[in-house]
């Protein structure tokens, strides 16, 4: 994904929360501040989940792309990639997000990396 579609994909789920936002607000005319704060903490924690994967998927396809012609650090072999392989992680705040990471193989003698480079 390019740096633009990043940053409108972003920018509508940004929309989509402030227009929840604005809804819960209606339906929660009597919420303390502690509500308020827990409730916009809520709808921003899955944006900020999102940038976060988002971004580390894109740091993991321009490493490949620095990595073409990557040794093998046993045999000195040019590696190749082996395929993708999901991975959840769990942000600080306890959201879950997937990056999809590709990892490598030495066609030589078999060691395998990831991530490579």
């Amino acid at each position: 994904m390019k740096r633009g579609e990043l940053r409108q994909g972003w920018r509508e789920m940004g929309e989509e929360i402030l227009e929840g936002l604005e809804q819960w607000r209606e339906e929660h005319s009597r919420a303390t501040m502690r509500e308020i704060e827990d409730e916009i903490d809520k709808r921003l924690s899955a944006l900020r989940a999102q940038m976060i994967s988002d971004t580390a998927n894109a740091s993991e396809r321009e490493r490949w792309e620095r990595a073409q012609g990557v040794q093998c650090p046993n045999c000195g072999a040019k590696l190749v990639k082996k395929g993708k392989k999901k991975r959840i992680l769990l942000t600080r705040d306890g959201r879950e997000i997937e990056l999809d990471r590709e990892y490598a193989v030495c066609p030589a003698c078999g060691q395998g990396i990831f991530p490579p480079g």
